[in-house]
C-alpha cells in the first residue's frame, strides 16, 4: 500500500537530509498517490501512499490528538471500521477514525497488546515525539515487510520498506551476507533476520522492535499452531469454515477503489471466487491464461495472453530498482510481472489472491512425499526437509567453491532444527514448518512485484483468525498420503457443484523458455563468467549447465542463479 522511511541520527545534518530526500524518491512506486516528510527533533519520517481507504483524510504521516505520538503505516486493517466504532464507545476523540489513528489509539490505550486487535497485514511505526523511542510491528506473516540497519560510528538507525533504496544511495556497504545467500540457493527460507548483505536486517513475521537509548529489542508476539481452537464435531466444522470464508471476503474486500481478484482454475482463487460471486461482491476478475480449461466466470474474466518478450522486459526493468532476490526465489515469479503490470494499466490499486492456502490445507504434492519419508521410510523431520531440498544442496555443493561450502548441510540442519514448532503429529509439523519459514518468503513477491506497480496484493487466507480455525482441523480433513486440499475441493463440489483438477497446475513457469532465448543465455553466461557471483561460484562449471535443455534437477539453482545476476549487474 505504501513506502515508509525513518532516519534517526544524533545530530541531523543537511547532507542527511538530502540524502534523505533522495532515498524516500526510491519508494515512490509503492505510494504514487502522495510523498510527506515530518521531522520529530531528530528523526526524519518518510512517507509515500497508495491512496485506497479514506482517500481525502488518512494522510501520513500522522499525529495523535494528544500530540505526544507519531504513526507511518502500510497496509490495511481489514477490521479498522469496527475498532474505531469500539473506541468511539469507550469516549476515545478520534479525528477521522482512519486506520493509521484507530492504530495509535489502539498503542496509547494498550501498548504492545494492540497487535491482538489487528486483522488484515501491516508494517508500521510508532515515534514517541518526547523520547525519540520506537515502536513497530510487522503482521503475523510479514506480508507487508521492514527492514533495519545500525550504524552505530555514525549515531543512525534506518528503517524501510525496501532495502533496495538504501543500497542505491551508498547508505549501506555492498557486502554480501553468504550464510543467507547459501540459504536462498537451497531452501530459499527464512531461518533469521538476516538478509543478503551483512549490515541489513529484517523484521521478521509476527515480530515486535522497539528502539530506546539506540538499543534494538525484537520480540515475538504470536505463531501458528499455538492456539488450539476446540470444534465439537464435523458438522460444526464445516458451518464454522464456511462462515469464516464469508466473513474474511467481506473483511479483505475494504476499500474506496475498485475490486480485483487474480483467478485460475486451482482451488484456492475458485474458493475465493465462488464466494464473492455467493455474496454479490462485484469486481474484476483477471486471469493470466495456463491451458484451454475454462472454469466459473472464465468468460467474464480478463484475459493476459502470456508474452515472454514482455516478461523480460518487466523482469529486466525490476531488477534494475530491487536488490532483494527472496521474492523471486521461484520461478512461477514471472508470470505475476505481466499479470500485475496488466491490471495496474486497468486502472486498479488493489487485488486479491489465494496465495496460503496451500500452506494451511496441504495442498503441495511435496508433503506426500515428505509424509511418505517420515512415516514409512523413518526419517527424522530435521533429516526429511534436507532430503526434500537435497537437488538444490547438492547443486550448491558441486558449483560454489569448495573452500565456501565446507560445512554447509551440517549448518543447514542445524538452522532447520532452529525452527521451533508446536504441533506434535507429523502432518501438523509440515504445515507449521511452512508457515514459519516458508510463506514469509513466498508472499514477499506479491508485495514487491505488486507494488513495483503500485498495486497491493491481498491474501484473505493469511487472515490470522482463519488460519488459527484451519490449524485446529483434524488433519484428516487437510492432506494425507494420497490427496491434497481435503475439505476445500468436498467444499467446491458440495456448495457449488465445481470440480478441481486433482493435479495442482499452479503458477505458470516461463524459465525454460527464458533459457532458449539465446540473448539471455548469452548474458547470463558472461555475467557469470565476469560478474559478482564468480566470487564464490566455480564458473566453468556453472556455464555449462547454462545451455537450452538443461535438466530439471538444475531449474531451480539455475533460476535463482539467473536472478541474482541480474541483481548483481546493476550493482
Amino acid at each position: 500500500m505504501c513506502g515508509i522511511l525513518i532516519f534517526k541520527e544524533k545530530n541531523l545534518t543537511n547532507k542527511t537530509k538530502k540524502i534523505f530526500n533522495s532515498t524516500l524518491d526510491g519508494l515512490k512506486n509503492r505510494g504514487p498517490d502522495e510523498l510527506k516528510i515530518v521531522q520529530s527533533k531528530n528523526i526524519l519520517v518518510g512517507f509515500t501512499r497508495l491512496s485506497i481507504n479514506d482517500i481525502d483524510n488518512a494522510s501520513q504521516p500522522f499525529k495523535s490528538l494528544c500530540g505526544k505520538y507519531l504513526i507511518v503505516f502500510n497496509g490495511e486493517i481489514v477490521n479498522y471500521k469496527d475498532l474505531a466504532s469500539q473506541l468511539s464507545e469507550k469516549k476515545i476523540k478520534m479525528r477521522y477514525g482512519h486506520e493509521a489513528e484507530v492504530i495509535i489509539n489502539l498503542f496509547i490505550l494498550h501498548g504492545s497488546k494492540c497487535l491482538n486487535f489487528l486483522r488484515g497485514f501491516f508494517a508500521f511505526v510508532i515515534i514517541e515525539i518526547k523520547s525519540g523511542n520506537i515502536f513497530a510491528a510487522v503482521d503475523r506473516f510479514s506480508i507487508k515487510p521492514l527492514y533495519y540497519f545500525q550504524n552505530k560510528t555514525k549515531n543512525l538507525t534506518i528503517i524501510t520498506s525496501d532495502f533496495s533504496v538504501l543500497i542505491k544511495n551508498n547508505l549501506v556497504k555492498k557486502e554480501l551476507n553468504l550464510s543467507k545467500l547459501l540459504d536462498y540457493f537451497s531452501l530459499a527460507r527464512d531461518f533469521d533476520d538476516s538478509t543478503i548483505f551483512k549490515d541489513v536486517k529484517k523484521l521478521k513475521a509476527s515480530t515486535i522492535f522497539t528502539l530506546k537509548n539506540d538499543q534494538i529489542k525484537t520480540f515475538k508476539y504470536w505463531q501458528p499452531f499455538k492456539r488450539i481452537l476446540n470444534i465439537d464435531n464435523y458438522k460444526n466444522t464445516k458451518n464454522l469454515i464456511n462462515n469464516k470464508i464469508d466473513e474474511i471476503t467481506n473483511l479483505w474486500k475494504v476499500a474506496e477503489t475498485k475490486i480485483s481478484l487474480c483467478l485460475s482454475s486451482g482451488v484456492d482463487s475458485q474458493i475465493l471466487n465462488h464466494f464473492f460471486y455467493k455474496n454479490k461482491i462485484d469486481l474484476t476478475r483477471f486471469t493470466l491464461k495456463e491451458s484451454e480449461r475454462k472454469f466459473f466466470q472464465f468468460d467474464q474474466a480478463v484475459k493476459v495472453q502470456p508474452d515472454l518478450k514482455k516478461i523480460i522486459f518487466l523482469l529486466n526493468e525490476f531488477t534494475k530498482s530491487s536488490y532483494n532476490p527472496f521474492p523471486l526465489a521461484h520461478s512461477s515469479s514471472l508470470s505475476l510481472f505481466q499479470l500485475y503490470n496488466e491490471i495496474k494499466l486497468k486502472k486498479f490499486k488493489f487485488t486479491l489472491n489465494g496465495e496460503g492456502s496451500d500452506e494451511l490445507f496441504g495442498g503441495y504434492d511435496r508433503y506426500k512425499k515428505q509424509l511418505q519419508l517420515v512415516k514409512n521410510k523413518k526419517f527424522s523431520f530435521s533429516k526429511m526437509i534436507i532430503e526434500i531440498y537435497k537437488n538444490e544442496i547438492n547443486n550448491v555443493k558441486n558449483n560454489f567453491k569448495k573452500s565456501l561450502v565446507a560445512n554447509y548441510e551440517k549448518d543447514l540442519l542445524k538452522k532447520v532444527k532452529g525452527v521451533t514448532l508446536q504441533s506434535t503429529k507429523t502432518e501438523n509439523k509440515i504445515l507449521e514448518f511452512d508457515q514459519i519459514s516458508w510463506i514469509p518468503v513466498l508472499i514477499q513477491r506479491h508485495d514487491f512485484i505488486g507494488m513495483h506497480y503500485g498495486l497491493e496484493v491481498r491474501p484473505p487466507f493469511l487472515d490470522h483468525e482463519f488460519v488459527e480455525l484451519i490449524n485446529s482441523l483434524p488433519i484428516n480433513m487437510k492432506y494425507n498420503l494420497y490427496n491434497t486440499k481435503i475439505f476445500l475441493r468436498n467444499l467446491l463440489k458440495e456448495k457449488f457443484n465445481y470440480n478441481t483438477k486433482k493435479i495442482k497446475i499452479g503458477t505458470p513457469s516461463f524459465f525454460r523458455e527464458v533459457m532458449s532465448n539465446k540473448k539471455e543465455i548469452n548474458n547470463f553466461k558472461e555475467s557469470v563468467f565476469y560478474g559478482e557471483c564468480r566470487k564464490f561460484l566455480n564458473s566453468e562449471r556453472t556455464i555449462k549447465k547454462i545451455k537450452s535443455g538443461y535438466k530439471n534437477e538444475d531449474s531451480i539453482f539455475l533460476w535463482r542463479l539467473y536472478i541474482l545476476n541480474k541483481i548483481f549487474y546493476n550493482f
